[in-house]
């Protein structure tokens, strides 16, 4: 089946490496493609196509909806939603500051989204874009307090 999610998750990801408020900010946001193997102590993460970064298992990455555009055979309307996770923590007993630092990681995800002028390398419409998430936080004895935004992605296009 053709779809326009792994040329949207590869956007995602460069944009977000280079954008300076994400991958280029000082400090940097960690950018992740999907899950990770190795151990990593960035207190500033974004993983694009990872909707639970703590699952052992699969987790949801993208989900994709097609539809006929014409009565011919030339091609498909696609709805697809690329699910992020923002993720920030302290290393002290302020949930506050890791609750803020994530908000503004997905503030500035959904800003390179909004200033894209290249139809995401010629692949899509963001279509609403982001259109809201969930917040999950903690204190975690060792890490501190712990915040997370998950939030889609939800882009248009012709297949």
């Amino acid at each position: 089946m053709t779809s326009k999610v792994p040329a949207l998750i590869d956007w995602l990801v460069t944009a977000f490496q280079a954008a300076p408020t994400l991958g280029g900010a000082t400090p940097p946001v960690a950018v992740y493609d999907g899950p990770v193997t190795t151990a990593a102590n960035d207190k500033l993460l974004l993983w694009v196509g990872l909707q639970d970064p703590d699952n052992p298992g699969a987790s949801e990455a993208a989900t994709f909806e097609q539809s006929r555009g014409d009565m011919g055979l030339t091609g498909r309307d696609e709805v697809s939603v690329i699910r992020c996770t923002a993720e920030a923590w302290s290393g002290l007993d302020d949930v506050r500051t890791a609750r803020v630092a994530a908000f503004a990681i997905s503030a500035a995800a959904e800003a390179v989204i909004r200033a894209d002028a290249t139809r995401f390398g010629g692949n899509a419409q963001a279509m609403p874009g982001v259109t809201g998430g969930v917040l999950l936080q903690n204190n975690v004895q060792g890490a501190g307090g712990v915040a997370r935004v998950t939030f889609d992605v939800i882009f248009r296009s012709f297949t």
